[in-house]
């Protein structure tokens, strides 16, 4: 086993963020996946965080429930905050005692005025780190099949501000001298002054047919990249209406992008998916979906609460160890993470469930049994809870049957949500089964759509909608108001939330098999390509 493997992740990230000090975080391009274990480990620890437009939004959440956020972000013509409040803000929250993180966009000292904030720390005393982190100077083309050096091409690259100091007399950028320099030019901030750029370096001498490529929000989902070249970059730009953040890049290296672009090629690169579960299910598929290409657009319409009967739950698992029951059926992978919660409250392990065997109705739910160390039994072929009752009725006919003697009918609990329907249980109680159905947790209802969401689905904006359970279909239409518009495309993860779907309203355009995570993220991708086709 190597070094890496035994290191927790906060001796590797660091110690924590130190009250009355500044960090001076990065937080990348875009992708959160490229944010350092350093800037993760002060994030979780810090009391005060002072984060900009273009950081990962998905960083904020890692932040103490407790930890003070304050938005100082800047677009190109306002800004929450100027730049002297954001250096007094944080001197100020650090000489109060505060854990301060500076969460910057990109690297903070790559035209990211975070060398300011350094100086302003100094002339107060307050003691500060900085945090490097990836610039989408390099990221952005990175990400779009673009690299920035090139044996042959480009030996070298310079990284350009398009947005000078406006109080300077004089610009500091001597663009003659960059029209010759043998290299990648990557220009930030320039979109809105690209027309002006163009004109200056090929008014230098730099050839008209340089190629060029502009990335939008490089890294993202949202990434979208335009070629031109420096002769008509500006009309293009105009036409294909790319805006800020954008990162541009000019040299021969440009070039390159139509044969080793990787990131807008992946399968659901583009694709916007809403994600109607649990918080918790929803970060797991958005993440699946992300590194695929997709846009996840997060909307949770149900919660997972504990048990009303928590006794009652312990209770009957202690009366599996002593052998009461012949088999435990899992329908839900919540059901296991609440029994195995349940199970460790009585300070037991998996030795517990030992005596009986162990049903799940679909691979998803065995996988759950996996991570708590068990193993199903019995997985149905088809993962819906008629499939599980019919299996669980094959493997023994009800009942302990010998040649001589029909013995006594075979018992399962089932710990399922308070929700459940009951046609496992009428179709097992028929086959003469005793079954012994337990609330193991409670699915509440959110009590809206995100504001933001619901404008997105109002306007169409959204590709696909990925339902991975009935109960997610139920409660997003009523969330909703109304059946969503019918040019979104809908995967359902299998056919019993299929049957949901018809029922309200919503025409399936792909169901997921094996009826799982993995046949979900299918079904989305087979969606997006009916979408693609019309």
């Amino acid at each position: 086993m190597s070094w890496a493997t035994q290191a927790p992740l906060e001796e590797l990230g660091g110690p924590a963020a130190s009250p009355g000090t500044v960090a001076l975080v990065g937080g990348g391009p875009g992708d959160p996946g490229l944010v350092g274990l350093r800037a993760l480990r002060l994030l979780s620890t810090a009391t005060f965080v002072a984060y900009d437009r273009l950081v990962p939004p998905e960083l904020l959440p890692l932040c103490p429930r407790d930890c003070e956020r304050v938005y100082v972000g800047k677009l190109p013509d306002r800004h929450a905050l100027p730049q002297p409040e954001i250096n007094r803000l944080l001197v100020d929250k650090a000489q109060k005692g505060h854990a301060v993180v500076r969460l910057k966009g990109g690297d903070p000292f790559v035209l990211g005025r975070g060398s300011e904030e350094a100086q302003a720390c100094v002339t107060a005393g307050v003691p500060f780190e900085v945090v490097p982190a990836v610039t989408s100077a390099i990221a952005a083309p990175a990400y779009a099949g673009i690299p920035v050096t090139h044996r042959g091409t480009a030996p070298a690259f310079a990284v350009v501000t398009g947005h000078e100091d406006p109080t300077k007399d004089e610009l500091q950028v001597d663009w003659k001298a960059l029209a010759t320099f043998p290299g990648t030019l990557v220009l930030l901030m320039a979109v809105g002054r690209i027309r002006q750029i163009a004109t200056a370096l090929v008014a230098a001498g730099k050839d008209p047919a340089t190629p060029v490529a502009l990335v939008g929000w490089g890294t993202t989902p949202r990434q979208r990249t335009v070629s031109a070249t420096l002769a008509d970059v500006a009309d293009t730009v105009e036409r294909a209406g790319i805006g800020s953040p954008a990162v541009t890049v000019v040299g021969d290296v440009a070039a390159l992008r139509d044969e080793i672009a990787w990131f807008d090629r992946r399968p659901l690169s583009g694709v916007s998916v809403l994600v109607p579960r649990t918080r918790h299910q929803a970060g797991e598929l958005s993440t699946r979906l992300r590194a695929l290409g997709a846009e996840p657009v997060e909307a949770p319409t149900i919660a997972i609460e504990p048990t009303r009967e928590p006794e009652r739950l312990r209770q009957r698992l202690l009366a599996v160890g002593e052998g009461a029951y012949d088999w435990v059926a899992f329908t839900s992978s919540n059901g296991v993470a609440a029994v195995w919660e349940a199970i460790e409250g009585l300070r037991r392990d998996a030795r517990l469930l030992a005596p009986a065997r162990l049903a799940a109705v679909g691979p998803g739910t065995a996988e759950a049994l996996g991570r708590c160390g068990l193993r199903a039994d019995l997985v149905p072929e088809r993962s819906t809870t008629r499939g599980l009752a019919e299996a669980l009725i094959a493997t023994g006919g009800g009942h302990h049957a010998t040649a001589n003697d029909p013995g006594e009918p075979l018992r399962v609990l089932l710990p399922r949500a308070d929700i459940a329907t009951p046609a496992l249980t009428a179709v097992l109680d028929a086959a003469g089964w005793v079954t012994d159905e337990v609330e193991a947790y409670r699915t509440v209802p959110a009590e809206d759509l995100p504001t933001s969401v619901r404008h997105r689905l109002e306007r169409g904006d959204i590709d696909v909608l990925a339902f991975a359970s009935s109960s997610t279909v139920r409660n997003f239409v009523a969330l909703l108001g109304k059946p969503p518009d019918s040019r979104m495309r809908v995967a359902s993860i299998g056919p019993v939330t299929s049957e949901t779907c018809a029922d309200l309203g919503l025409r399936v355009d792909a169901e997921g098999e094996p009826h799982d995570l993995d046949g979900l993220i299918s079904a989305v991708i087979a969606a997006a390509a009916h979408a693609d086709n019309g």
